[in-house]
């Protein structure tokens, strides 16, 4: 099992030089298995990974998404396995109204073209928030409920005794220890957290629906995860402000690192 990051940015996608090093997609995280992938959410990095997906003639997958947040759908309508007619996937949700949602995004006069331009069978899967279910046979699909305007969902991917934890878009309470999300992500391999915020400036943005990178490193440490991976990174940092954070990281804890676009890890 292994993780490549298609889109690591938050918010808004960010283009240009100064954001080369680590990324400017917006979120889209691949769990890779034989043959089948996992993909967390469908921001900008989704056009990239439908296209190696085609190339690398991957057509067992599903799309498990956080929430409908813009910079987490927005990459859907330039998936190009959605327009292939010999692809089958589902899209899994914990809203029942998945299409609906998505198709109000896709549509006039916010975009030029509709769902029914997929011609790949698409299903809409949705479950309760908490729930657990499996996937492509024995990997095992844990969630949780996350803190993010109109809810958000978090997951858990186990598969032989290895775990890869999914937590975005989540806001933290202040100085209050979240024993249920601790539980949750407890003893797994790699934990993807929303780290958008330093703990320095979040009073100003309580509300917004994120967190910090070191409320990320204090659920890692009382969970015992092996690897925690700053995401959803903050549009306003630049190459030159992450390179700080990633600096700042490792005097914290030696296994932090900082989820770059590109960047693949196997565990």
């Amino acid at each position: 099992m292994e993780a490549f990051f298609w889109g690591v940015r938050g918010s808004i996608p960010t283009p240009g030089k100064d954001f080369s090093v680590y990324g400017g997609n917006t979120s889209c995280v691949e769990i890779r298995f034989s043959n089948y992938s996992i993909i967390f959410d469908m921001g900008s990095g989704l056009k990239n990974l439908g296209d190696s997906l085609v190339e690398r003639k991957i057509s067992n997958f599903d799309i498990l998404i956080s929430h409908f947040h813009y910079d987490h759908t927005c990459g859907l309508p330039f998936f190009k396995p959605a327009y292939m007619e010999d692809y089958s996937f589902a899209l899994r949700s914990g809203r029942k109204d998945i299409f609906k949602v998505l198709d109000s995004q896709i549509s006039s006069p916010s975009f030029p073209i509709t769902m029914n331009e997929f011609n790949a069978n698409i299903k809409y899967k949705n479950f309760n928030v908490g729930d657990n279910f499996q996937l492509n046979g024995n990997i095992k699909v844990k969630t949780f409920p996350l803190n993010h305007p109109d809810g958000a969902v978090g997951y858990r991917v186990e598969n032989k005794n290895k775990s890869i934890c999914y937590i975005t878009d989540h806001e933290h309470k202040i100085n209050i220890k979240n024993e249920e999300l601790i539980n949750f992500v407890n003893n797994s391999d790699i934990l993807i957290y929303d780290s958008t915020y330093k703990d320095e400036e979040f009073a100003k943005y309580i509300g917004w629906g994120h967190s910090t990178w070191q409320e990320g490193a204090r659920i890692s440490k009382n969970a015992n995860v092996k690897k925690f991976f700053i995401f959803h990174h903050n549009p306003d940092n630049k190459d030159n402000d992450m390179k700080i954070i990633e600096d700042e990281s490792k005097l914290f804890d030696d296994n932090i690192v900082v989820a770059k676009e590109g960047m693949c890890v196997r565990i």
